[in-house]
């Protein structure tokens, strides 16, 4: 099925203007800590050009539940959400993937690490999660751990490398 996104853009823009008191592009802008460009975008049939995770953050700042979005771009409506939650808080753009942001999402952090790839800071890092799946037993957690630990190993190997690059 076709995703509709003019029609997720039209009904974003509803839920905005049926805010009472009224709320402009701008002030919701700054309640989420982005550019009024990104609300227009969100509002028109730009919203597909917009972070999912900015979208998800501005429906349920709107008061819709956490499936709204998928309901209106399969041609359903969105539902109106638990207003006894707290305020959904932005999520910071930090420049990842689509790829990466969804399966940041989709799992559980079991732990992480900075490998290091010269002495200074502005040599760079190796950032690192471990990942699970959210319900997870804990076999499974320590079978992912020790997989880590393999890997780890072969990581600091990688960084220990560099350092002898950055020297010479």
């Amino acid at each position: 099925m076709d995703q509709d996104f003019a029609r997720l853009g039209e009904q974003l823009k509803a839920a905005r203007q049926a805010r009472r008191p009224r709320v402009s592009q701008t002030d919701a802008a700054g309640a989420l800590g982005v550019g009024r460009s990104t609300i227009q975008k969100m509002e028109s049939d730009s919203v597909g050009q917009v972070t999912r995770s900015t979208v998800l953050v501005y429906a349920q700042w709107l008061g819709w539940t956490e499936d709204s979005v998928d309901r209106v771009l399969d041609g359903g409506d969105p539902a109106i959400g638990d207003s006894t939650k707290p305020a959904v808080r932005p999520v910071p753009d930090l420049g990842l993937t689509p790829e990466v942001e969804y399966e940041l999402r989709a799992g559980k952090v079991l732990g992480s690490q900075v490998f290091n790839l010269g002495p200074d800071d502005s040599d760079g890092q190796i950032i690192v999660l471990l990942q699970g799946k959210k319900d997870a037993t804990p076999e499974e957690v320590e079978r992912i751990a020790a997989r880590y630990r393999r890997a780890r190993r072969h990581l600091q190997g990688i960084a220990s490398e560099s350092d002898g690059v950055a020297e010479s």
